[in-house]
């Protein structure tokens, strides 16, 4: 699938990282938008189809692991990537039986995160809810 055809959510509460990775991820070609919380990723669902979700386990107003079960109602096939500097074995397995691509801990390196995304992107959506590193 060609990037700039492929709709990618960043959810993050730190303005400055949600920020950072929208420049990033658009350079590398891709549509995204952003949300500083979960309730604004919620209503974005709502709103516009997305492929794939890179959200936070920590916001302000909800956990990365509720915004993720709504999701699944709205967009059962969006494929998502979890961040979380907090990340805890029953957290990490609540993500895994949500169907997360990958959980990766902060501080993260943003080549690594480039490279999961792309991974996701011709993956079909079974196959990458299968997957969990």
């Amino acid at each position: 699938m060609e990037t700039s055809k492929v709709k990618i959510l960043i959810v993050e509460d730190d303005k400055d990282l949600c920020d950072l990775l929208y420049d990033i991820i658009k350079e590398e070609g891709f549509t995204v938008h952003k949300a500083y919380d979960g309730d604004i990723a919620i209503n974005g669902m709502i709103r516009y189809v997305y492929d794939i979700m890179i959200v936070d386990n920590r916001l302000n107003n909800m956990t990365g692991i509720s915004v993720i079960e709504q999701s699944k109602v709205i967009n059962p096939r969006l494929k998502t990537i979890m961040l979380s500097a907090y990340g805890n074995t029953p957290t990490k397995l609540r993500a895994r039986d949500l169907g997360v691509y990958d959980f990766i801990d902060k501080p993260f390196d943003v080549n690594f995160l480039i490279r999961r995304v792309k991974e996701l992107v011709d993956m079909p959506y079974n196959y990458a809810s299968l997957i969990y590193s």
